[in-house]
């Protein structure tokens, strides 16, 4: 009998330390380094994860301040251990951890990429917990004309990003013109109309967009073969390939002539 409340009294202390074991991982904040910068809200951990800011929302590829949004996460992270702290989603639809990051123990560079004037503030509810902070620098920095809030006049301007740029169409390029393309997104929360809008590559070659309107938080593609318009794609009508499969660049234009996009590729 003896050895039997033996036993129980072990396995007693075995369950609480394991549960306490157990209960202190689930509250424990990881670190790590980042393997890659991405762009300005999106790295890359070891193991090949990626992680997403919460919170914030940087230019995309061609816009202004790209560049230099991803430059400033690299130094901000670069060589250092970062922490992560979740807030109440773990993923976003795209498989990305949700994350909140830290450097040097206590700074927060989400927070300090919109005090820069470098990311605009962007809430997905339940994940709100700094949001105060958030927007109380992003007020600011809109005030001193920071980075981003440098077009503030013009608030189209970082709504259209480009999302996938398929220069190099299956097979022969000239016998598979709609297959090379630049997929889009508008980004912004409402409509954009881009009806007079322009995008021309290096050597010259011009697509003026007819009356189309790009909805809101939706992909549409610009083919560069001939085809007729209908809901989110749209055809450049030419005769031959657009797009230089060796490095090329593209340059969109709003209707009043001000650069939206100015994005450069080196090929393959």
């Amino acid at each position: 009998m003896r050895w039997e409340v033996v036993l129980v009294a072990a396995l007693v202390l075995f369950a609480v330390f394991y549960v306490s074991s157990f209960s202190g991982l689930l509250v424990q904040v990881p670190t790590t380094h980042a393997m890659r910068v991405i762009d300005g809200d999106t790295i890359e951990i070891s193991g090949g994860e990626k992680v997403r800011l919460i919170g914030i929302d940087t230019p995309e590829k061609g816009q202004h301040f790209y560049g230099e949004a991803k430059e400033r996460l690299a130094e901000l992270i670069g060589g250092k251990e970062i922490v992560l702290e979740k807030d109440t989603t773990d993923r976003d639809k795209y498989g990305r951890l949700l994350r909140y990051i830290y450097v040097n123990g206590s700074e927060l560079v989400n927070l300090r990429m919109v005090e820069e004037g470098l990311a605009s503030v962007l809430i997905y509810p339940p994940d709100s917990e700094f949001e105060e902070d958030l927007r109380k620098a992003e007020s600011l920095a809109r005030e001193a004309g920071l980075g981003i809030w440098e077009y503030a006049g013009n608030p189209d301007i970082f709504c259209i990003g480009i999302y996938y740029f398929k220069f190099n169409a299956h097979g022969d390029d000239r016998r598979n013109l709609n297959d090379e393309y630049i997929e889009f997104r508008n980004k912004c929360t409402y409509p954009v109309n881009m009806e007079g809008w322009s995008v021309k590559d290096k050597a010259g070659h011009s697509y003026t967009f007819p009356d189309y309107t790009a909805p809101n938080k939706t992909l549409f593609r610009l083919r560069t073969g001939e085809g007729e318009d209908h809901n989110n794609d749209l055809y450049w009508g030419s005769s031959k390939a657009i797009w230089n499969n060796a490095g090329d660049g593209m340059e969109m234009r709003d209707e009043n002539g001000r650069l939206i996009l100015n994005y450069t590729y080196d090929g393959y």
